[in-house]
């Protein structure tokens, strides 16, 4: 008694065990119904072929018909259940009765179960195994005794039906035993596939950081332990990138995966699992939509350095670099950015350039940017016919007030003239400090009356007192200024500023702090 109930306990365990894993395997199994269908279209073909030997064309069709509809059936409506597996084992075991029944119980004909149970590995499951076996045992036993009887149906060509079915018994047993542990091999094998793809699918839709499940006996199998190290690897590079990268969902807008870098940059507001396009570090409703419209219509889905204003957790407003590629050949579409703050590289850019192109003291441009923006007024001129003026001033009384007040003093006078030439000078107008108590002012769409109007208008305005320090001290100085008009003769801007530095000595030799118009 107590053999018996830990014998069904065993068996429980077993199936359970086994139906533990149906529902990772459907995939496969759906397929597989499939094919079973065909197979017994093709078993009631050739038992139709058969047929003319013993003319057992009514046993073909009233078995074999039903039987192949039976099967269409379920693979229609139960697809990938345990049923339409245990159907289609017996369906198999059933043409192989008919088989038998039409060569007259001929031995060779018992071979087509062997045959059949080995089609049904395609399932991966060692029930259809058992469930074939069961049927075809019940078939030899039933029928066999019905033969025995005197019935006329045919299962062995021999009268010894006892010795005849013990012997297919045992010769049927060891061959059942090692298709069931096969079954259990490519379950297996089935299982450890269909988790790979699912873990795979997981990191595909950009899963990366999440804890994926997975046991220990599933961790030690091959493919799922590669795919494991895979993602290993992958989220690796991922936390040691020094730049904010995030894994986005398209289909639903969905922010999947961050690294460290982007937690630090952006903080909570950027949490995984929220919508992407409504995070607040975007700063408006428009920036996302036009970056995912720019990268949609890029000929092969890459956007590579945008720029953009974007908003930090503490609210500062940060410039970035937004790389962006789409991966739209699988579902769902996923996009992969990673944001770059160059705040600091745009202002130390920005402060290279003022280097470069500003006067440190005065804050005007320097010479580079004088020529530079000469030589454009050059081009207009000769492009467009566009006439323009340059202005060249001297200082008068700078180098007293320098040698007797000193530099500190001398650096006030110079700001003081910078400013009152910048607040002259109209917005299309450039001025510049050209070295020392230089100054040149390029005058750009100006004829000579404007040129002379501007100069007059200069050397009023600086001649005005200044106050240096707190007011205690107030100097004056002149200016001594050039004018240079724009015509054919003139090659470049050093041609133009040579002629106005000529037109400012003729004036600083007729009295100082007046101006004089070049004349070739």
């Amino acid at each position: 008694m107590g053999r018996g109930v830990r014998g069904r306990a065993v068996i429980g365990r077993l199936l359970q065990d086994e139906t533990g894993f149906d529902a990772l395997l459907t995939p496969y199994r759906v397929r597989a119904d499939r094919v079973m269908v065909g197979m017994n279209a093709f078993l009631l073909l050739v038992c139709l072929l058969v047929a003319p030997m013993r003319q057992t064309y009514a046993e073909a069709v009233l078995i074999g018909g039903p039987t192949l509809a039976m099967a269409v059936w379920l693979s229609k409506r139960h697809a990938g259940a345990l049923t339409t597996r245990l159907y289609m084992a017996s369906a198999f075991m059933l043409y192989t009765g008919l088989l038998i029944h039409q060569s007259g119980g001929e031995t060779e004909a018992h071979f087509a179960a062997f045959g059949l149970i080995g089609v049904l590995l395609y399932y991966r499951d060692w029930r259809t195994i058992a469930t074939a076996t069961i049927v075809i045992y019940l078939h030899h036993l039933l029928l066999g005794s019905a033969q025995w009887l005197g019935a006329p149906v045919y299962v062995f060509d021999s009268a010894r039906f006892w010795f005849k079915f013990g012997v297919h018994v045992v010769y049927f047993l060891p061959f059942v035993g090692m298709m069931g542990a096969l079954s259990v091999w490519l379950r297996r094998e089935g299982v450890e596939n269909r988790r790979v793809i699912a873990l795979a699918d997981r990191i595909v839709r950009g899963h990366l950081i999440e804890t994926l499940e997975v046991s220990e006996t599933e961790a030690r199998a091959p493919l799922v332990s590669a795919v494991l190290a895979m993602k290993s690897r992958l989220l690796d590079l991922l936390r040691v990138s020094p730049v904010a990268t995030a894994v986005v969902r398209l289909d639903d807008d969905t922010l999947v995966s961050v690294n460290d870098a982007w937690v630090r940059t952006f903080g909570q507001c950027a949490q995984v699992g929220r919508p992407f396009g409504g995070l607040p570090l975007w700063g408006g409703d428009q920036v996302w939509p036009g970056l995912l419209a720019r990268l949609t219509q890029a000929p092969d889905r890459l956007v590579e350095k945008a720029e953009c204003l974007l908003v930090t957790e503490d609210e500062r407003r940060i410039h970035c670099e937004l790389t962006m590629i789409l991966h739209d050949e699988a579902e769902p579409v996923m996009a992969i950015f990673t944001i770059e703050d160059v705040t600091l590289r745009r202002l130390a850019e920005r402060q290279m350039a003022r280097l470069a192109f500003r006067d440190q003291l005065t804050d005007l441009p320097n010479r580079a940017s004088l020529l530079a923006e000469m030589a454009n007024a050059m081009d207009a001129w000769r492009r467009l016919g566009r006439p323009f003026a340059v202005l060249l001033l001297d200082l008068d009384g700078f180098k007293e007030v320098n040698d007797r007040l000193g530099h500190a003093s001398g650096d006030e006078v110079l700001s003081c003239v910078a400013r009152r030439i910048e607040h002259c000078r109209r917005s299309s107008d450039i001025a510049a400090r050209l070295g020392g108590d230089e100054f040149v002012v390029v005058l750009n769409g100006c004829g000579q009356d404007g040129a002379v109007e501007m100069a007059r208008t200069l050397v009023g305005a600086i001649s005005e007192p200044i106050g240096l320090g707190d007011g205690a001290v107030t100097v004056r100085v002149g200016a001594s200024l050039g004018i240079a008009l724009s015509n054919p003769l003139v090659r470049d801007a050093d041609e133009m500023l040579r002629h106005a530095d000529a037109a400012m000595y003729q004036a600083k030799g007729a009295g100082k702090n007046q101006f004089a118009v070049f004349t070739p």
